[in-house]
């Protein structure tokens, strides 16, 4: 309860609590807030600027923008919702086995998470979802494959020092099995750092989610997709219709801000020893950094 007060506290994962709040309100309310249906095609209005009747203009279409990025927002939500479960559904019971075990399947599976690591997360996405076929269900497995690693990677540090403990060895003196162990035991132990890395993890799924629409390799056409949104717009802002990316790139922008400031608040409430040796760090920095620039001017 004390961490969860000091995250409370936090004044950034309190303004990320609100801007993934607010995201995930339109999300929910699009049907009534918004006010044109989002795929409704009306040529005499297409292209108009920003104005009381089109608060974010119109597409080349005639669609209203506002309204799209509210059923965008819906897109965006559920498929980093999905994407992130996907991953922690695989990626979790792999890094608890391997971590608990040991042995050669526990270094195979690691070795195997290591492998696509080694790739960018965005060309392994890219890959996977040009091979799995464009569309929201290739999207949601290439983000959530890609996301593997990072968890299973975590998971595994946790449960090597955890299973290390006292209470973990007298729960195999009492005969307790290795599965009530990790379920019981482990895996609530580590639930904290998991808790961040989820919500750091929404953020990069919304982010990788967006550039595949943009690439044509996630959501098609006429849904409503921030990334899609920006890739139909590119071609119009020489012209001059800067609405048509500007809007969509914000709403990207303030989602991944706001899962990003939300889990480094976490971070430092649930890791206090980790926000110590980083304010540390910025201290030394600005220390060397000060002392350098004295030394010059003298």
């Amino acid at each position: 309860m004390n961490r969860w007060r000091q995250a409370l506290r936090s004044r950034l994962a309190i303004v990320g609590l609100i801007l993934v709040a607010v995201w995930v309100l339109f999300a929910l309310l699009a049907p009534w807030i918004a006010p044109y249906p989002p795929n409704e095609i009306q040529m005499q209005d297409k292209l108009l600027p920003p104005s009381a009747a089109h608060w974010f203009g119109t597409d080349n279409f005639g669609r209203d923008i506002f309204s799209r990025i509210l059923y965008g927002a819906r897109v965006t939500v559920w498929t980093g919702m999905v994407s992130v479960g996907i991953a922690c559904l695989i990626g979790i019971p792999l890094g608890a086995a391997a971590g608990y075990f040991g042995g050669r399947i526990g270094n195979l599976i690691m070795r195997v998470m290591d492998t696509l690591l080694a790739f960018p997360s965005l060309i392994l996405a890219m890959a996977l979802a040009a091979s799995i076929g464009p569309g929201l269900l290739g999207a949601l497995l290439a983000v959530g494959i890609v996301a593997i690693p990072e968890f299973a990677r975590l998971v595994y540090g946790q449960t090597v020092v955890i299973k290390e403990k006292e209470f973990i060895e007298a729960s195999r003196a009492l005969g307790v099995r290795d599965k009530a162990i990790l379920f019981r035991h482990v895996l609530p132990n580590a639930f904290a750092p998991l808790l961040v890395q989820i919500t750091l993890g929404l953020g990069s799924a919304v982010l990788t989610t967006s550039s595949l629409s943009f690439l044509g390799l996630g959501v098609r056409p006429p849904t409503s997709e921030w990334g899609a949104m920006i890739s139909y717009g590119r071609d119009y802002i020489i012209s001059g219709e800067w609405w048509m990316t500007v809007f969509p790139g914000i709403a990207i922008a303030t989602v991944i801000f706001g899962f990003f400031l939300l889990g480094d608040g976490l971070r430092d409430a649930f890791d206090p020893h980790g926000r110590t040796r980083r304010v540390t760090r910025r201290i030394k920095r600005f220390s060397t950094h000060t002392h350098t620039g004295s030394g010059q001017s003298l």
